[in-house]
């Protein structure tokens, strides 16, 4: 527990530090004094201190525990950190958290390990209410790798469920798993055809579509899923906002929203309980993936009316690709599954160029989605043409996924100035990467997955996400895959790709001041500056201090937003 520093010691100290210049006017008292901590500011010398001053939320001194007591005044709030670290709040660069986290009233099935677990999992489902007059039984975060490349069926959950209908995101959001009666309603039959980068997984015997869902496809179903109250949705968004201060999460960038996704952020930065810093990626398909049409423009003029304090709205989303692990990626070699080929592309180079040069020239930062080596190829050579046509704006583009890219293409992020935001946590070798992965692209392709060491050498900007809901958002697991490229939760293991390792201060750069560049935000926050916004973490223990295999074992022990405590932990 952080202890409050005896206020009689405190003021006994400044006023024997202060004694001889008692007649000088001094500045305010801040409002609050952090002492005796490990403060890794994240400034560009990565000067590490012991103490920071806070006043009007805004940080006012960074220095030695000693110094700091000038700063206290009678009404100053002080906490003793007693050693523990002090870094700037974290920056998930892809986050879904504001589409709303699982509530009691979903079917939650995110991170359960086994498929018994699952099948478990949906019996005790089988109790909810359910939305709308059919009952709809929403929720999701089943893992891929638990039903091997073809996907759960329908027959497993009509068994359970029955005439409910069902609709069960997948854990990478890019499949769905329905039952027979979600078929019915959404009038899925054998001679239905999905959108050009949806696929309805059939049986190869009779040709009825087995219950699983890819792509754009999947909006076959979610147009006909009754849809939650604003109140519900309010309620899912305040409690993805605690749940990212309880991991140090301060800033995020939400990918893929529209109208109906921002009425319940909206209405909490109204009722002014927003307390992150988002930039939205908008995207008139919001989380779907695919391609949108020439209305985007028009969708993305009216952007402004959307703008408040703590909302950034100058970002725009865009697919290239789908996954991997389902064929969906657009790759320069074929997988080693003749069935795929190379994966399908969303846009004609023609096409993105014209779209990259226009959003540029909108005043957006382009928010890219790109799985595959050919996504990686396409956008970058959309975002040279960009920069051929409209030349260097401030605009902060960023690619995000990255899971493959060709050796020739890895400088060109630092050479065009992209943004790199991996997924850390997925760079180990995980039951995704060998059980989906591996089968499909081959050994040197997959253990060349997540290059982010290169990407850094080669003088690109690497930024962290988590990509929640698809796996876990703890900032601390995925920092700690990047340094050890191994399973965070058994600290051991085969490493994917030893060379792609990075040290501590590129993954703490990743979360923090790179983050805040991803989001045009460096000069406000990212790092421990006088001036810059107090949003703050503090850690149980000094990470530097420690073996790189306990870094996901430090606990967040306090958030600081604007200079206020969103989140103490209690134990």
């Amino acid at each position: 527990m952080i202890r409050p520093f005896p206020l009689a010691i405190v003021f006994a100290l400044a006023g024997a530090a202060c004694g001889e210049r008692a007649s000088e006017p001094g500045p305010a008292p801040a409002d609050r004094v952090l002492l005796n901590g490990a403060v890794h500011t994240m400034d560009a010398g990565r000067r590490v201190a012991e103490a920071v001053a806070i006043r009007a939320g805004r940080i006012v001194f960074v220095g030695s525990t000693e110094d700091a007591r000038a700063q206290i005044g009678a009404g100053t709030e002080v906490d003793d950190l007693e050693g523990r670290m002090l870094l700037p709040g974290f920056h998930d660069s892809h986050t879904h958290i504001l589409i709303g986290v699982a509530t009691e009233a979903d079917c939650d099935l995110l991170r359960i390990p086994t498929r018994a677990e699952v099948i478990a999992r949906l019996e005790e489902c089988r109790t909810l209410e359910g939305y709308g007059a059919e009952g709809w039984i929403l929720g999701g975060g089943w893992g891929e790798w638990l039903f091997g490349v073809t996907g759960p069926r329908k027959e497993t959950l009509d068994g359970i469920f029955g005439d409910r209908p069902v609709y069960l995101a997948s854990s990478f959001g890019h499949s769905a798993w329905v039952n027979s009666r979600a078929l019915e309603l959404a009038g899925i039959h054998g001679e239905t055809v999905a959108g050009e980068d949806g696929v309805i997984v059939r049986d190869p015997a009779t040709g009825e579509a087995t219950g699983t869902l890819h792509e754009s496809a999947m909006a076959l179903v979610t147009s006909i899923v009754p849809e939650k109250s604003l109140a519900e949705r309010i309620d899912s968004v305040r409690a993805a906002i605690e749940m990212a201060h309880s991991l140090g999460v301060t800033a995020v960038i939400e990918p893929g929203v529209d109208g109906t996704v921002m009425e319940p952020i909206l209405a909490l930065a109204d009722a002014g309980e927003f307390d992150l810093r988002a930039r939205l990626s908008l995207s008139p398909i919001a989380w779907q993936p695919g391609a949108f049409d020439d209305d985007v423009f028009a969708f993305l003029e009216g952007r402004a009316a959307w703008r408040r304090p703590n909302l950034d709205v100058d970002s725009v989303k865009i697919y290239m690709d789908g996954v991997i692990e389902y064929g969906t990626g657009a790759l320069l070699e074929p997988y080693t599954d003749d069935t795929f080929g190379l994966g399908p592309r969303f846009y004609t180079q023609e096409k993105l160029d014209e779209y990259f040069t226009r959003f540029d020239a909108m005043g957006l930062g382009i928010h890219v989605h790109a799985i595959g080596d050919a996504a990686v190829r396409m956008a970058l050579d959309a975002f040279e043409t960009m920069r051929g046509k409209n030349g260097v704006s401030d605009n902060r583009h960023h690619m995000t996924h990255l899971q493959l890219i060709d050796e020739a293409d890895i400088p060109r992020f630092g050479e065009l100035g992209i943004g790199a935001t991996f997924q850390a946590l997925w760079a180990y070798p995980d039951p995704a990467a060998m059980e989906l992965d591996l089968p499909i692209l081959g050994e040197e392709r997959t253990y060349r997955m997540y290059p982010i060491a290169s990407v850094a050498a080669s003088g690109g900007r690497v930024t962290g996400a988590s990509d929640y809901w698809v796996t876990d958002m703890d900032p601390l697991l995925a920092i700690e895959v990047g340094v050890t490229r191994q399973d965070p939760y058994a600290d051991s293991g085969p490493v994917l790709n030893e060379g792609e390792r990075v040290d501590l201060d590129t993954m703490l750069a990743a979360y923090t001041i790179n983050g805040a560049w991803t989001m045009g935000l460096e000069a406000e926050q990212g790092s421990i500056e006088i001036g810059k916004r107090a949003d703050l973490v503090v850690l149980d223990r000094d990470l530097t201090a420690g073996d790189a295999y306990g870094i996901s074992d430090a606990k967040v022990t306090m958030t600081i937003f604007d200079g206020r405590t969103v989140y103490r932990r209690t134990d």
